[in-house]
């Protein structure tokens, strides 16, 4: 499976099973995970790395609803702006590795959204998904007042791709911001499959280079038709 060439070095040493050597001593960070991570391929590295992932609990509201607010047992994720509520083959035709379940929206001429997480959370992931059939570039930024973006290319025909996000030495998670580096060309996005974890020290050599993912040089690649988009009228 691809790696993302410019991911932080302490997300390569984790995906890649290694162990870093010749590091600094150890500092609180936000670290994040790309789609070879995912629970969903087998790796499950939050989990490996002793985070008790919680799934966030779907919406109750109908579909088609706007939403501002997810409930978890952890507490309340807050998105901004408001996102809707979709199904899996009904105003959302496609995801990956099977999942059929629910969707949340950004809009159709939304750029970035923030979920405000729950206070005390270490450690996060979703899925997320353009909602053109086309190949666009997806950022997503763990944030307390540090930050750390993990950009990887996702396609829109049944591509929703894996981000995860974890602290290190008492760092918290308060925030997540998903972008469609596209400029609007991929006509919003959906995100899924919520999970999230309470206060977990967890000890990684953390070099002390800056994570900063440097911006690919490639647009967005074309959509199969602008008209034929992933979210359905009703």
């Amino acid at each position: 499976m691809k790696k993302l060439s410019m991911t932080a070095a302490g997300v390569a040493c984790i995906s890649a099973g290694g162990m870093c050597a010749n590091v600094p001593p150890l500092k609180a960070a936000i670290l994040a995970v790309d789609n070879s991570g995912s629970w969903a391929t087998g790796s499950d590295t939050l989990s490996k790395l002793g985070f008790n992932m919680v799934q966030v609990t779907n919406s109750s509201e109908p579909e088609f609803s706007i939403i501002s607010t997810l409930s978890s047992p952890l507490g309340n994720l807050t998105f901004s702006p408001e996102v809707q509520k979709m199904e899996i083959n009904s105003g959302w035709t496609t995801w990956s590795h099977g999942y059929m379940g629910e969707v949340y929206f950004s809009g159709w001429n939304v750029l970035t959204t923030t979920i405000t997480l729950p206070t005390g959370i270490s450690a996060f992931d979703l899925y997320v998904e353009p909602n053109l059939f086309g190949l666009f570039d997806i950022a997503v930024t763990g944030i307390n007042g540090t930050s750390t973006t993990l950009l990887q290319k996702v396609n829109g025909i049944s591509g929703a791709k894996y981000f995860g996000f974890y602290a290190t030495e008492g760092d918290l998670l308060s925030s997540i911001k998903i972008t469609d580096l596209s400029n609007g060309a991929s006509l919003g996005f959906g995100m899924a499959e919520f999970r999230l974890a309470s206060r977990t020290v967890v000890a990684v050599a953390v070099p002390e280079s800056s994570f900063g993912l440097g911006v690919l040089a490639l647009g967005a690649l074309g959509s199969i038709s602008r008209l034929l988009g992933k979210r359905q009228h009703k």
